[in-house]
């Protein structure tokens, strides 16, 4: 009897402890982990008025140039979009006729360039005109035109601003837009005020392509950022299907973890760096025409719900792995991160839709007492790369950002301190990076080349994509 009490103790242990480790493992599942509330997340969809709003932001142009009394000049402001300030100017003007120039001479084109008295709106790389049309001016009626390609506007405050001109820098390519409805008062207002402060620039041709040269060194402010950081679980209940967000599986492998739901949806997320890569087996490729991708591609990035949406900028079109970079921004620069946090790309392929981007984003800016740094002018940045032995040929753009780093006193701020990013072999890495990786990589004789390209010298080919191809 005595044994047989034994047994039974021995027994009901046993079973308590099996009853224990296995609630253990379901609980640690990490795919009833990630089920876990995801109701609770609000899905805003492509029809809310303010995500539709914000796709005319995040496609205006990244700069504004003003050339007045032979100089031309970086027209911004601390803490204000500049591009922004002046579409409201603008906003309900009227484009009526659109007008082919066509291609047009080297001498012509720089005339294009340094008309006096002329603002230019300039983008990082090749838009679509009729993506333009359709957010740059209030009520804007719809123009019997073909879709054209371009990355400049200039508009001519002197001749009384009664047409735009769309220039593809890569073609030389030009279109004119007769302009009604056009009062200039608040437009010349803001370029006065803003031209006092302006940074004066002069434009160098690289790789077929108009790049903003410095002239001076130049004073930036660093600045300090709150961080926004969401679960795996947040992107789960976004961009799985609701109807099979219950089903959703998830497997860990090493650092990552996987998540698929059914056979048309896929996320891998990196424990370690915030990488997240979704792919989308059931979307369409988005056919018709360039407007057509990019307002696919934002709905790619709208889809995320990200807080800071409003300082995403289209950065980068590149056409041959059809996809799109946007980029957030920072007092009219854009920030650069190693493992690509601020940035989201969308791509499509036959077959997908891929959305690639980081679980961590910013927020607001908060107070810093850093002070301002200065950088040199370009010039001296590409002489320093050629002494290291690269040749200016194989520079394809060079730009200022400001560089996201981690702060040393609070893991929930990030520091944003100002620097050049050079592009080279398809790659924009900052450009102290590039000397230290000559420095390291090769002991050969700085370069004799000429540091500063010519504005006729055109290294490359071009093409009618645009820039940063």
């Amino acid at each position: 009897m005595k044994l047989s009490n034994w047994i039974l103790r021995v027994s009901l242990i046993a079973m308590v402890i099996l009853s224990f480790v296995f609630t253990s493992l379901i609980w640690r599942n990490p795919s009833r982990q990630e089920r876990r509330n995801t109701s609770n997340v609000q899905v805003t969809t492509e029809n809310d008025p303010n995500v539709k709003k914000l796709e005319g932001t995040v496609y205006l142009p990244n700069q504004v140039y003003y050339t007045h009394g032979g100089q031309k000049q970086l027209l911004m402001e601390a803490n204000a979009n500049m591009s922004r300030q002046v579409r409201q100017t603008m906003a309900d003007w009227h484009m009526t006729k659109i007008k082919t120039i066509g291609k047009v001479s080297s001498t012509n084109y720089d005339n294009y360039l340094q008309q006096d008295d002329s603002l230019q709106l300039i983008y990082q790389d090749v838009m679509s005109f009729k993506q333009f049309e359709q957010w740059y001016f209030n009520k804007q009626p719809k123009l019997r035109a073909s879709d054209f390609h371009f990355n400049r506007i200039l508009l001519n405050l002197e001749t009384g601003a009664n047409r735009l001109t769309f220039i593809n820098d890569a073609t030389r390519t030009v279109y004119e837009a007769k302009l009604t409805n056009v009062t200039t008062g608040q437009l010349e207002n803001l370029v006065k005020r803003r031209s006092t402060k302006a940074f004066p620039i002069e434009e160098k041709r690289l790789s077929g392509n108009e790049v903003a040269f410095f002239t001076q060194p130049i004073k930036l402010q660093p600045y300090a950022y709150l961080m926004d950081q969401q679960s795996a679980n947040y992107y789960v209940s976004l961009l799985m299907p609701s109807k099979t967000a219950s089903n959703v599986d998830a497997r860990e492998i090493g650092d990552s973890t996987l998540y698929t739901a059914g056979s048309t949806r896929r996320m891998t997320a990196d424990s370690t760096t915030g990488a997240i890569e979704f792919e989308n087996y059931a979307a369409a490729f988005p056919n018709n025409g360039l407007a057509n991708f990019f307002h696919a591609t934002f709905k790619g990035l709208s889809a995320l719900q990200m807080t800071n949406l409003s300082s995403m900028r289209y950065f980068q079109y590149d056409a041959s792995r059809g996809s799109v970079i946007y980029k957030t921004y920072a007092q009219g620069f854009p920030i650069f991160n190693a493992d690509q946090k601020g940035d989201v790309t969308v791509r499509y392929t036959q077959t997908s839709e891929e959305i690639n981007f980081s679980n961590t984003n910013l927020t607001v800016p908060i107070p810093t007492n850093q002070p301002a740094q200065t950088l040199p002018a370009t010039a001296t940045v590409v002489n320093q790369l050629v002494a290291a032995g690269y040749h200016a040929s194989q520079i394809t753009d060079i730009l200022v950002g400001y560089q996201w780093t981690g702060s040393s006193n609070d893991q929930q701020v990030v520091d944003l301190q100002p620097t050049y990013y050079v592009e080279m072999k398809g790659e924009y890495r900052d450009y102290q990076s590039w000397l230290n990786h000559s420095s390291a990589s090769s002991s050969s004789a700085a370069s004799s080349q000429t540091a500063t390209p010519s504005n006729d010298a055109t290294a490359g080919s071009s093409s009618d994509s645009g820039a940063s191809q």
